[in-house]
């Protein structure tokens, strides 16, 4: 059903295909529109898929959801929990990152931040819903740090989504494939106040097995914190090379380049990045 339904809602113009389009046609220019548009494909099976199979978050038992992911790399973080270290877990907003949160929630309790849906209730009661029930902490966005701080020195580990475009005060402009992206470049500041360290994780799902994978990668050396320019490339790089091995799973239909630097282009609407190209090729 999903495929089927993805090969349909793939060639309606909407505008969220619109931004998906117009974010990797910004990332990958030196691809040609028809490999922009099997990436773009292949993403849009992957988010139908994951959204038909949603109710598995919510209705599966922990026990028989826990067969479904394949875990690597986890002792090198267990090793730095057990020598008394916090542990960060940094990983993008890919299409699968909420069963990745569930997956890292049932091996060991977790505390996380999300944002609020304001605009809509019910949904904010669904994902609140599924991400306590594998005894994970959610904090909102607006929120004081000091509760999370706190909870990761004790020992919960932080699961880490810091790639959304917040249009926050704090937020520098660093390079993401090559694009001024305004990233909050707060991963150094945070390692230091929970003596911890930054273990970046790839969540993906893979539609030809249907299983999801789980790949905690060696811990970065440390941000120093003191140079937010700094930190923020680097953490947009360390982004890049987990999506790298295949970009469709990343969620690109978020507007990741709403907020532009003084004088540059926009990436979005009628004289956007895509004003001369197609969306769909021919």
């Amino acid at each position: 059903m999903a495929w089927l339904a993805a090969a349909v809602i793939v060639r309606i113009p909407t505008s969220r295909r619109h931004d998906a389009a117009a974010n990797l046609a910004a990332c990958f220019p030196e691809r040609s529109p028809a490999e922009r548009w099997r990436l773009l494909s292949r993403h849009v099976r992957v988010q139908v898929e994951l959204y038909l199979a949603f109710g598995e978050l919510l209705f599966t038992p922990r026990s028989r959801l826990r067969t479904r992911f394949d875990v690597t790399g986890l002792e090198a973080v267990e090793a730095a929990a057990a020598a008394g270290r916090g542990v960060i877990l940094l990983t993008p907003h890919t299409c699968a990152f909420e069963w990745g949160g569930q997956c890292i929630a049932m091996l060991h309790p977790v505390v996380s931040v999300a944002r609020l849906h304001d605009d809509d209730p019910l949904m904010d009661w669904i994902l609140h819903t599924m991400r306590l029930k594998s005894g994970g902490v959610v904090y909102g966005n607006a929120q004081s740090m000091v509760p999370l701080i706190k909870a990761v020195r004790a020992g919960r580990w932080m699961f880490y989504l810091p790639d959304e475009d917040r249009r926050n005060d704090n937020g520098v402009f660093a390079p993401f494939f090559g694009v001024p992206k305004l990233t909050i470049p707060s991963v150094g500041r945070l390692a230091l106040a929970c003596r911890a360290d930054v273990f970046p994780v790839r969540i993906a799902y893979r539609p030809e097995t249907r299983r999801f994978s789980v790949e905690f990668l060696p811990a970065l050396a440390p941000f120093l914190g003191d140079d937010p320019g700094a930190d923020a490339a680097r953490m947009n790089t360390v982004i890049e090379g987990l999506l790298l091995p295949d970009p469709a799973q990343y969620a690109w239909t978020q507007r990741i380049f709403r907020s532009r630097p003084a004088g540059e282009a926009k990436v979005y609407g009628p004289n956007g990045v895509l004003r001369t190209t197609r969306a769909v090729p021919r």
